[in-house]
């Protein structure tokens, strides 16, 4: 029995159908596997120290802030800008980087 599904093939399982070749390549599956974490740049006064992982739902960006709060810096700002979380100093910068550094290896 053969069937023909409009695109020229005629039951044979190659080429042509709603799927081709390339759909079904599985060399390749940590590239095309969807990430289930949300993922912020974290930056001091406009320069990059780290990155951020939700992992868990009960995770939020504000713990960066309790954290630092805990290491007694408390002269700071932040803000979320897409997936970058910034964080605004007069004059800690380097603590609060330093801070920071400890978090992010810690986590």
């Amino acid at each position: 029995m053969t069937f023909n599904n409009g695109a020229g093939n005629s039951g044979s399982g190659v080429g042509g159908g709603l799927f081709p070749a390339y759909a079904m390549n599985n060399r390749d599956q940590e590239n095309q596997m969807k990430l289930n974490e949300d993922q912020y740049d974290v930056y001091v006064n406009d320069d990059l120290v780290g990155q951020k992982s939700l992992k868990n739902q009960g995770e939020n960006l504000s713990d960066i802030d309790g954290f630092l709060k805990q290491q007694g810096i408390s002269d700071f700002t932040a803000s979320l800008d897409g997936d970058h979380y910034k964080i605004m100093t007069d004059g800690s910068k380097a603590e609060i980087a330093d801070a920071l550094n400890v978090y992010f290896n810690n986590r």
